[in-house]
């Protein structure tokens, strides 16, 4: 059978009111488009009504997800996002480096640093750097003066 004749019983099968919708979820349960499908589901007898929604959630939502770090089409290096959130990652050490005062002056006056540059270009949480690094400056700079 031919591709123009499986795809005419396919079509001959919807409704007269179907839509277009209709007709993807028809291909996906007979398999004729299988992007989003689990290694499961592409080898399953067939789908029920129930896995094909569920194949069409996953492809909805993995497209909605907004651009980020995690593509590697729109990722740079260099940008704020990735040095404010390099910055956040970096914040249990900035605890941690309270054993090396040193480390700690210096991770802490970079998180003030890269965090207010993110904040003037309005990143989302990009306050949290600035917070920890103040924090730990406050930890060896003031708390010292008191003993």
């Amino acid at each position: 059978m031919s591709i123009k004749q499986e795809a005419h019983e396919i079509v001959d099968q919807l409704a007269d009111s179907a839509e277009w919708d209709d007709l993807v979820r028809a291909l996906y349960k007979n398999k004729k488009i299988t992007l989003g499908m689990t290694d499961i589901e592409v080898v399953q007898s067939s789908l029920s009504d129930s896995d094909v929604n569920t194949i069409i959630s996953r492809l909805h939502s993995s497209s909605s997800r907004p651009d980020d770090m995690r593509n590697t089409k729109t990722y740079n290096p260099n940008n704020s996002v990735t040095a404010s959130w390099a910055m956040v990652a970096l914040a249990p050490l900035l605890f941690i480096s309270i054993l090396l005062a040193p480390v700690a002056y210096i991770l802490a006056i970079g998180g003030i640093f890269f965090g207010l540059k993110a904040v003037s270009e309005k990143v989302p949480k990009a306050w949290m750097p600035v917070g920890v690094g103040v924090i730990e400056l406050l930890l060896f700079i003031v708390l010292p003066m008191f003993h």
